[in-house]
């Protein structure tokens, strides 16, 4: 999983018919925290990631909106991710990068797309309707290939790929039923590669690109459409955004930190690192 993990790294720091305007999102309400890497954030405030405790392993993290954490390792898990979270409690991510992982209050559950290798669950919405990523193929030149999926509450798959797509990572669904995440359709052998942000609504797929970026991740988007997400430039140079009202927001923190803005829910509330540390606030 040598690709997805090299992207979303680069991206945590440092629609092509769409207007592609700019501007700075106004945020207030700032809380950070350095317990963990956030990823998600629900309607109750409560937000979902994945940090290292002091022994050394990699678990999964529930913050909520009282500031109390808890955290949460799959049992003989050598990694425990956590990506995102509903409005009833039921949070998603997986195990070791090999499965999917759905928990729910004191039970748990793994999910592997048929006949795949390692799967990823990513994005979950009020309908219990989930989207994730799994490995498809391992290119010799390339690497991992990836490519989407959407999960229905019956158990049932549709794939999900914008055309052209070699490797595809849906991050989000949301309660519309609208899908986010980026995309690679022109891969460079042992070299970075260039990224998209895509849409999926209504069976169509739509480009969404930060202006001259890169890589563009889109990362999270709540009922009233406003998404959020990351970009980085070719020089490494890069930041989290709003996309609302076809206009992109940076997001800097109230100290001008940079951003990478990963989660948002129906409140304008939205979660995701910077350079001093996870946080919450309310931006719009």
């Amino acid at each position: 999983m040598h690709f997805r993990i090299t992207l979303i790294a680069g991206l945590v720091f440092s629609v092509s018919s769409l207007c592609h305007a700019q501007g700075t999102a106004t945020c207030d309400h700032w809380t950070f925290f350095k317990s963990f890497s956030a990823s998600g954030i629900n309607r109750w405030n409560t937000v979902v990631g994945t940090g290292v405790l002091s022994g050394g392993s990699i678990v999964g993290f529930v913050r909520y909106s009282n500031g109390g954490v808890t955290t949460y390792k799959f049992p003989n898990a050598t990694q425990t991710h956590l990506s995102k979270r509903n409005a009833s409690g039921v949070t998603v991510g997986d195990v070791d990068f090999s499965s999917g992982l759905i928990v729910s209050g004191s039970s748990a559950t793994t999910i592997d797309y048929p006949g795949a290798p390692q799967t990823i669950l990513t994005g979950i919405n009020k309908w219990d309707t989930m989207v994730g990523t799994y490995q498809y193929n391992d290119d010799a030149d390339f690497g991992p290939e990836w490519t989407g999926f959407k999960m229905w509450k019956n158990g049932s798959f549709t794939p999900i790929a914008p055309p052209g797509a070699i490797n595809t990572n849906p991050t989000s669904i949301s309660d519309t039923g609208i899908v986010v995440g980026w995309y690679v359709s022109n891969a460079v052998p042992f070299a970075p590669d260039p990224s998209h942000g895509f849409v999926l609504a209504n069976g169509v797929y739509k480009t969404l690109d930060y202006p001259n970026a890169f890589q563009t991740s889109l990362n999270d988007i709540n009922s009233a459409g406003v998404i959020v997400g990351s970009w980085i430039d070719a020089n490494g140079v890069g930041g989290g955004f709003l996309f609302v009202n076809g206009k992109f927001k940076n997001v800097l923190g109230p100290n001008g930190e940079t951003t990478a803005v990963n989660g948002i829910n129906d409140g304008g509330y939205v979660t995701g690192t910077s350079s001093a540390g996870s946080f919450i606030a309310h931006c719009q």
